[in-house]
């Protein structure tokens, strides 16, 4: 897989986890004029991700959308102001992690559990 591929792969499974939770817009790539590194960094209505990725790099596809997760997580908080997502049983915000070689939202409540695979919420 390329690293196009990848990283496209990576936003449209945080994007689905978007839109099955009512978060409107839309996540993208792009490196800000601000970033003299050249790096593409996670963009969502207007507010750039803190961190980015190397496009010149080659990205783990599992890996990647943890991170893409997380930082789609931070730009969401600071354009909207709001936790996203969180899980349906205990109302806390959810984590992104790799375990078993998947890529997971998960719940640090009731002792902590896998909610979804990122790119599956409900």
């Amino acid at each position: 897989m390329t690293t196009n591929e990848v990283l496209d792969n990576t936003v449209l499974a945080v994007q689905r986890d978007m839109a099955a939770t009512g978060v409107a817009g839309r996540l993208g790539f792009d490196t800000p004029e601000w970033d003299d590194l050249g790096y593409l960094r996670v963009e969502y209505k207007g507010q750039y991700s803190s961190y980015g990725l190397r496009a010149d790099e080659e990205h783990e596809p599992v890996a990647t959308l943890v991170l893409i997760a997380d930082l789609a997580q931070e730009v969401i908080a600071e354009q909207d102001g709001k936790i996203w997502p969180t899980c349906p049983a205990h109302s806390l915000g959810l984590h992104p992690k790799q375990a078993g070689g998947a890529a997971l939202w998960t719940c640090k409540g009731g002792g902590g559990h896998a909610v979804a695979a990122i790119g599956e919420l409900e």
